[in-house]
């Protein structure tokens, strides 16, 4: 019996160790931010919900920290929504129905001032209710609310203060050739070519980034 207990705890350690170390490699994809990956990193861990805003101009990779996570954490423990395509009863039934422990909402800014009063409810008490028909429904979640936003005029004052809000400064040239060159090989381009493509996308000031 200890010999199969040994090796049941063994068995979890490495489990442990397994999904530590996924979440360490979450952001790989994203280059530089390494303060805001860390604040990342350390919400995952933490007991209680810890809501995150990420704000900056297009072209950051604020979206990219979204699909990051949902791609580690997958669609059971993760939904992802643009703000401006959510509905209010969408967005309820699906906190009611998936009980997301990460909710991602893009573009929150886009999100109508009555589902942002949905959102602050949840981060202030954790509670969701819903009345329809004179009937009620009413559930408690443990869901941690990362968003991005290009601006926060649109942001209630409430809603913004329950949020870690980061910001995202433009990339520098070097951080800019290293994702698009990383982008255009992956794209099939060789070498000479991405080089050449990077550089004059630089140089004329556009973003080839989503």
């Amino acid at each position: 019996m200890k010999i199969l207990s040994d090796l049941l705890d063994k068995k979890l350690v490495s489990s442990l160790r397994g999904g530590a170390s996924r979440r360490s490699h979450v952001f790989d994809k994203i280059v530089g931010y390494n303060g805001i990956k860390r604040t990342f990193l350390r919400s995952f861990s933490s007991k209680e919900p810890v809501h995150i805003l990420l704000i900056g101009p297009p072209g950051q990779a604020k979206t990219l920290f979204l699909k990051c996570i949902l791609e580690t954490f997958g669609g059971k423990k993760a939904f992802f929504t643009v703000g401006g395509n959510a509905s209010k009863s969408g967005l309820i039934d699906v906190l009611f129905d998936i009980q997301p422990k990460y909710l991602l909402v893009d573009e929150i800014e886009h999100l109508k001032p009555e589902y942002q009063t949905t959102l602050l409810s949840l981060m202030e008490t954790g509670i969701l209710t819903q009345t329809m028909h004179s009937k009620v429904r009413q559930i408690h979640l443990k869901t941690w609310l990362f968003a991005t936003s290009n601006g926060t005029k649109k942001l209630s004052e409430p809603l913004l203060s329950r949020f870690i809000v980061m910001y995202l400064n433009e990339y520098e040239f070097s951080q800019f050739y290293e994702i698009a060159l990383k982008k255009l090989l992956a794209d099939g381009l060789d070498k000479k070519a991405a080089h050449g493509i990077a550089i004059s996308v630089w140089e004329c000031g556009a973003l080839i980034l989503t």
